[in-house]
């Protein structure tokens, strides 16, 4: 038996250095995922408390919402359906384009958004553009209410392989390539000009009258 007092040996170590080496990799692989579920997961409950407002508002006041695509979240919010100071509700974590207020200042330049043309920082979310796809009563699954907006571009996307979309029954789903019928290098369109039908539905700003 070695005494003590020899210490390690040199494979002995390098045995070590190897495990910790593996240690490190496996947290460098798994820390960026576990971050990136929960920025996925806090922009779903965002979306969620958007669609319980939606929902609200419709059955108190039918017919067709007041305004259409993201300028109908920045509605509720100069409505204090979102309370001032609250406005992390419009942004979603992974978006780099938008962010939360910081201040009080911020937080009141809400209060006086151009809502005909609501600034592209304002709001992560596309909204149902509710004049050219209005809601069908006779729709056989849920219909599309609002989704990622997929930054300022609404092509660079907020999250990994793919995008939260709300639904008009309340629930919000994480929609993958796969999902969306898209070829995995494909980029994920939102808006008028996507590829993916049920994402054409939706818009940030109103659509423009030519």
């Amino acid at each position: 038996m070695r005494n003590r007092a020899q210490g390690f040996t040199l494979i002995e170590i390098l045995v070590v250095i190897t495990i910790i080496a593996s240690l490190a990799g496996a947290v460098l692989v798994l820390v960026p995922r576990i971050q990136e579920k929960q920025r996925q997961t806090t922009c779903a409950q965002r979306l969620r408390q958007l669609g319980g407002i939606y929902t609200g508002e419709s059955m108190a006041k039918p017919g067709l919402p007041p305004k259409v695509g993201a300028s109908l979240w920045l509605y509720y919010r100069q409505k204090f359906l979102i309370q001032k100071g609250r406005e992390e509700v419009l942004i979603c974590p992974g978006d780099q384009t938008a962010r939360v207020p910081g201040n009080a200042a911020e937080s009141e330049m809400y209060d006086e958004l151009n809502l005909d043309e609501p600034p592209k920082n304002a709001c992560s979310y596309m909204g149902r553009d509710f004049i050219n796809f209005p809601m069908s009563n006779e729709a056989k699954s849920a219909q599309i209410i609002g989704c990622d907006r997929n930054s300022a571009d609404n092509k660079t996307p907020h999250h990994r392989d793919g995008l939260n979309i709300l639904y008009d029954d309340g629930a919000v789903q994480f929609k993958d390539r796969e999902f969306l019928g898209l070829m995995p290098d494909d980029p994920i369109v939102v808006g008028p000009e996507s590829d993916v039908p049920i994402l054409r539905e939706v818009v940030y700003g109103p659509p423009r009258q030519d």
